[in-house]
């Protein structure tokens, strides 16, 4: 039977699986919309609000996968795939502010497969040719960086601050934030 060590909800409907002996995969959610009828899980929140263990991926109300089925409808991913997965801890406009009248979003993602893995992202103006940009952090990086316990704030994921700051074990960190973006999803 495999058994799952990380799942990890992207921003395209998608999940992150790995598998203690099989590596990683992609779980892409329209499978169980389709072939389990579950029609929620086309909602990111609802998505993203999931527990696991080691043999099961669970979403409130009763809606189960269990890993073999999970690894047998799944896609192996790597590489530079991999890397590029994504989750947004937070995101808030701000606006108005001395930089935009109605679009100043702060953002902050998770790309955990990443050597890089923290993002901090503001867009202003919005649109095309906008003012803003993204920038990719290392644990050591960010803590560098003075500011960026504020950045969280502005971007609706100060929650986030004091577990960045308490937990030393990155990966372990990464798996908190992500469990801990998941638990705060109301699958609204």
């Amino acid at each position: 039977m495999p058994r799952l060590i990380r799942v990890m909800p992207n921003e395209r409907w998608q999940l992150v699986l790995q598998f203690a002996d099989e590596g990683f995969y992609l779980f892409e959610s329209a499978i169980a919309r389709e072939e389990r009828g579950w029609p929620e899980l086309a909602y990111p929140n609802k998505l993203k609000h999931l527990t696991f263990t080691g043999h099961a991926i669970a979403w409130p109300g009763g809606r189960t996968l269990d890993a073999a089925w999970l690894l047998a409808h799944a896609q192996p991913i790597a590489g530079e795939e991999l890397q590029r997965q994504t989750l947004n801890l937070g995101q808030r406009n701000q606006a108005p502010t001395a930089a935009h009248a109605r679009h100043h979003v702060y953002g902050v993602s998770l790309c955990p497969f990443n050597r890089r893995p923290y993002v901090l992202e503001e867009s202003i103006g919005g649109g095309h040719c906008e003012r803003g940009g993204a920038s990719y952090y290392s644990l050591d990086e960010l803590l560098k960086q003075q500011e960026w316990p504020a950045f969280f704030a502005l971007a609706g994921c100060g929650w986030a601050v004091p577990l960045i700051e308490r937990i030393a074990d990155e990966t372990l960190l990464l798996d908190t934030l992500v469990q801990e973006c998941c638990r705060r999803q109301d699958g609204a």
